[in-house]
C-alpha cells in the first residue's frame, strides 16, 4: 500500500529514536530504558526512519500519529529524519546516497529481498539481551516469521503491528434474505454452504455470496505452505497441499452468479462476505459509510480448528552500520510497550503483542467498529510459519495470484494453472542464479 509522496526528511526534534525504551511498565516494564545494563548516552543525536511499507506513513501526520508521537514525547534529545519509499527514496537510492537508515519498516514478505539483499541485516540477539526485552510477550508466529526469514536463526527485527485476516459481513443481505449471520470459528466447508444460500440475483440485482483476495490469501494461507523450495533453487506449488487450497478457494468462486470479482467490491453492498485484511475496516467504511457490516474469524479447515493465517508483520529492523543501535532498541523497545501498543489498538491497529487487555482494546476510538465483533480479529491463532530456507539460495517471489488468472482468464484447469506458475516461476528463478553465478 503506497501513496504519493514527495521526498521529505523530516527533522522532528524528538526523541524517535529512544522511544522504544521506557515503555513497558510493570512486569512489562522489564523492558525500560531504566533498567541495569540498558543505559544509553542521552546526548543530542539524529536518527534515520526509513518506512518501507504502509502508505499512511507516506504523510507525516500519519507517521506522526502512530510513531513520531510517541518518540517525541519519551526521547526529546532524538531528532528523527523520516523517509518513505517513493520515486527516487528506495532502499537502492538510500544506499547509493550513502544515507544507510538506523531503522526500517518492512514487511514480511520483504525481509530477504530487501534488508538481506542490501545487506542491512542485523541479528538483534545482544540489544534484546542488553535491553533485557522479553519476547515472551509476543506473538510467537509473528516472531517465528521475521526469524525463519534466514537459515541461521537469526532475528533480524521485531514486528511493530501485525495484519491479520478477518471475514466482513453484510448484515442488511444477510437480514435481507433471512439467513444467520456467520460466526466465530466457522469451517470452511460450512462458509460454503452459507455463501451458496446467499448468491443469489433479485430483481436484476446480482448478489455474490463471498469473495476473497487471492494474492492475500494464497501468500499468508493457514496451511503453512511457502511457494519456494526449502532445499533447492525451485518453486514447490505444484504439490498435493497446495492444489488442496487453491481448489478450496476455487470452489466459492465456482458457486453459479459467485463468479471471480473484485475483493473490493465490498463496500458496494451486493457482496454478502468479504475475506481481507483488518485495515479495510477504515478504507471500506470511508468508501461506504452507511456499510451495516460486522466481523467474524477467518474460516478455517476442519482439521485445522480455529487456525487463522500466516501472520503478516510489519517489522522494525536496526540496520547493521548503525551508529546508534541501542538508542535505536530502545524506540523499537517503547514502541512495543502495553503503552503505545494500547493507544495504537484503539485506533484499529493490530497489535504483535499476547496481552489480552490490548487486545480487547482494539477499535475503541473508531466509531465504525462500535458495537461490532472486534474479538474476531484475534479469535483464532496464528497459523505457524514454514521452516527457514538453506543457506545460499536465491529469493523469488512467487506470483500465486496468476494461479487465479490462469483458471478464470485464462480458462485452465487447476493442475495447469498451478504448473505454468511453477514452470514461470522455474525460469525466473534460473536466471537469478545465473546472475549470482551459482546453480
Amino acid at each position: 500500500m503506497e501513496r504519493k509522496l514527495t521526498f521529505k526528511m523530516v527533522s522532528l526534534s524528538l526523541g524517535l529514536v529512544m522511544v522504544i525504551s521506557g515503555c513497558n511498565a510493570a512486569k512489562e516494564t522489564s523492558n525500560t530504558a531504566e533498567e541495569p545494563g540498558s543505559k544509553v548516552n542521552n546526548d543530542p543525536i539524529t536518527l534515520t526512519f526509513f518506512t518501507a511499507q504502509n502508505s499512511v506513513y507516506a504523510n507525516e501526520s500519519g507517521f506522526d500519529n502512530e510513531i513520531g508521537q510517541y518518540i517525541k514525547k519519551k526521547f526529546p534529545n532524538v531528532t528523527i529524519n523520516h523517509i518513505h519509499k517513493a520515486t527516487g527514496q528506495d532502499y537502492a537510492d538510500l544506499v547509493a546516497a550513502g544515507t544507510i537508515p538506523d531503522i526500517v519498516l518492512e514487511s514480511s514478505g520483504n525481509i530477504i529481498s530487501k534488508i538481506k539483499e542490501f545487506d542491512l541485516a542485523n541479528d538483534m540477539a545482544d540489544l534484546i539481551k542488553k535491553h533485557n526485552f522479553d519476547l515472551s510477550r509476543m506473538d510467537e508466529a509473528a516472531i517465528a516469521q521475521v526469524r525463519n526469514a534466514n537459515p541461521d536463526g537469526q532475528l533480524w527485527g521485531l514486528p511493530f503491528t501485525l495484519s491479520n485476516i478477518v471475514m466482513f459481513y453484510n448484515k442488511d443481505l444477510f437480514d435481507k434474505f433471512g439467513v444467520p449471520y456467520p460466526k466465530d470459528g466457522m469451517t470452511w466447508d460450512e462458509l460454503y454452504d452459507v455463501a451458496k444460500k446467499m448468491t443469489r440475483s433479485i430483481d436484476g440485482v446480482a448478489y455474490k455470496g463471498l469473495s476473497m483476495h487471492p494474492g492475500v490469501m494464497t501468500s499468508y494461507n493457514q496451511l503453512s505452505l511457502t511457494p519456494l523450495d526449502l532445499k533447492e533453487n525451485k518453486a514447490a506449488i505444484n504439490t498435493e497441499k497446495w492444489k488442496t487450497l487453491i481448489e478450496n478457494y476455487k470452489r466459492f468462486y465456482d458457486i453459479p452468479g459467485n463468479e471471480f470479482t473484485n475483493i473490493d467490491d465490498f463496500p458496494k453492498g451486493q457482496m454478502a462476505i468479504g475475506i481481507h485484511v483488518a485495515e479495510k475496516v477504515t478504507s471500506w467504511y470511508n468508501a461506504n459509510k452507511d456499510l451495516n457490516f460486522d466481523l467474524a474469524s477467518p474460516p478455517s479447515f476442519k482439521d485445522l480448528p480455529n487456525t487463522g493465517m500466516l501472520p503478516n508483520t510489519y517489522s522494525l529492523f536496526i540496520t547493521k552500520n548503525s551508529k546508534y543501535k541501542d538508542q535505536a532498541f530502545q524506540i523499537i523497545q517503547y514502541l512495543l510497550s502495553d503503552e503505545v501498543q494500547s493507544e495504537l489498538s484503539k485506533q484499529g491497529i493490530v497489535t504483535p503483542l499476547k496481552s489480552k487487555a490490548v487486545h480487547d482494546l482494539y477499535g475503541q476510538s473508531l466509531p465504525q467498529l462500535k458495537g461490532k465483533n472486534t474479538g474476531a480479529v484475534y479469535y483464532s491463532k496464528n497459523a505457524q510459519p514454514p521452516a527457514p530456507r538453506a543457506s545460499g539460495l536465491v529469493y523469488y517471489s512467487v506470483n500465486t495470484s496468476k494461479i487465479f488468472d490462469n483458471i478464470y482468464k485464462n480458462n485452465m484447469d487447476v493442475n495447469s494453472a498451478i504448473r505454468s506458475v511453477e514452470e514461470e516461476s522455474n525460469i525466473a528463478i534460473q536466471q537469478l542464479v545465473s546472475q549470482k553465478g551459482g546453480k
